[in-house]
């Protein structure tokens, strides 16, 4: 499937592009009119521009300007851009509850530039320009005798003011008189559709949540809040951790319990799991039974071996060995905007490193290549009988973990 990211330029007083501002379009590249949400739209957006198309090619090294709505703010999700690539825009309808000012305050102590867009000042929200950088006014919907007015009562803020909708040469000339600093509108250009083909698995959300739980201080609360926010995702954690590791344990009813009981190395293989075993996946069965089974069987070995690092490290190599034929984009593209361990990019894109070595055992296991897979585990003080244990355990796991996702069965 092809997917769209509308861009739209924002030129600064002498007419240079500065910056550009992302917008959803739909399937067709149309404007969805009232057809999506803006949380779908925004994450559509997030997901599109930095898994499908790059934000690279989309920003040309400039900040993006994205549209953000209350749910989303209190959700963090603009912590999935770095902070001098992103302008947060709030919308108009946004209202200044507490937990908007607290996810505001948060959002400025870590860097980020805030804009109110479609702003005009009323009692409700004037609480919001403390946290403002940017002041987006549209000048097909504000007269002259408004936007003079605000920015009176908004003198010496340290408030950068930004016309958006200018139309007309009149509308530029009337704005560069009211001092205004960036301009955005048909004027100057309308929205540029960029398309790539889509990455089937990896949705907006999926990302967030990598992004949270591979970060160096991840936040629990946050990561089991974006979980619970996706009924399905939510539903298919339970159900896979209910029906297969913790299985003898107390069944899991909640998200955090989840995570508090596993950790967070433990939920990163599952959410790989996930991604890659989803039941609206394009890719055939076998190439994620490939993947599971190095996934397990290296996590296997790393338990018996290797315990100078996570085995969840060594998992997540086995799963995302197949990435590439998974997603069909070259891996070394894929890898630039995956949250993953520098290690596991050296195995990967160098062949080089102890998880290289492990992982090409694997392969020569998967081949058939006895005398390879002989000479491997000796350099690598393994037994046979050990390695072959690992792997048919590992291939028996698989089969469940398939089985559970195809099959009908409820937690």
């Amino acid at each position: 499937m092809t997917v769209h990211v509308a861009r739209q330029p924002i030129f600064n007083r002498k007419e240079q592009t500065v910056a550009y501002e992302l917008l959803y379009r739909d399937s067709d590249g149309k404007h969805p009119g009232t057809s999506i949400n803006g949380d779908e739209a925004t994450i559509e957006v997030l997901a599109n521009s930095l898994l499908n198309i790059g934000l690279d090619k989309l920003s040309r090294g400039k900040q993006v300007y994205i549209n953000f709505t209350e749910n989303l703010l209190l959700q963090h999700f603009p912590e999935i851009l770095p902070a001098e690539k992103i302008v947060i825009e709030l919308l108009e309808e946004i209202e200044t509850t507490a937990g908007i000012k607290a996810a505001c305050k948060e959002l400025k102590a870590k860097g980020y530039t805030l804009a109110l867009d479609d702003f005009l000042l009323r009692d409700e929200n004037k609480e919001l320009i403390q946290y403002a950088d940017i002041i987006k006014v549209d000048f097909l919907d504000t007269t002259k005798a408004e936007r003079g007015k605000m920015k009176r009562d908004m003198a010496g803020l340290p408030l950068i003011w930004l016309a958006e909708k200018v139309e007309t040469r009149e509308h530029l000339q009337e704005a560069l008189d009211e001092g205004f600093d960036l301009f955005q509108g048909f004027f100057f250009a309308e929205p540029t559709i960029i398309s790539a083909k889509s990455i089937p698995q990896f949705s907006g959300r999926y990302f967030v949540i990598l992004h949270e739980v591979m970060s160096s201080e991840p936040n629990v609360y946050k990561i089991a809040k974006l979980i619970e926010a996706d009924l399905s995702l939510s539903y298919k954690l339970l159900k896979l951790l209910n029906r297969t590791v913790f299985i003898q344990r107390k069944k899991i009813k909640t998200i955090h319990q989840a995570i508090m009981l596993i950790g967070l190395d433990e939920l990163k293989k599952w959410l790989f799991v996930m991604m890659f075993s989803s039941s609206d996946s394009m890719c055939s069965e076998e190439v994620i039974r490939v993947s599971l089974v190095r996934a397990k069987t290296l996590e296997l070995l790393a338990l018996c071996y290797l315990h100078d690092e996570p085995s969840s490290l060594f998992f997540l190599l086995g799963m995302l060995s197949m990435i590439d034929v998974f997603i069909h984009k070259p891996i070394e593209v894929l890898l630039q905007d995956l949250p993953v361990d520098e290690k596991i990019k050296e195995a990967l894109l160098f062949e080089d490193g102890t998880l290289f070595q492990l992982l090409h055992l694997i392969v020569e296991m998967e081949r058939g290549h006895w005398t390879a897979v002989s000479e491997i585990s000796h350099e690598m003080q393994m037994e046979e009988r050990v390695l072959l244990a690992c792997y048919q355990d590992a291939f028996q796991w698989a089969d469940m973990i398939i089985k559970t996702e195809a099959g009908p069965d409820y937690i």
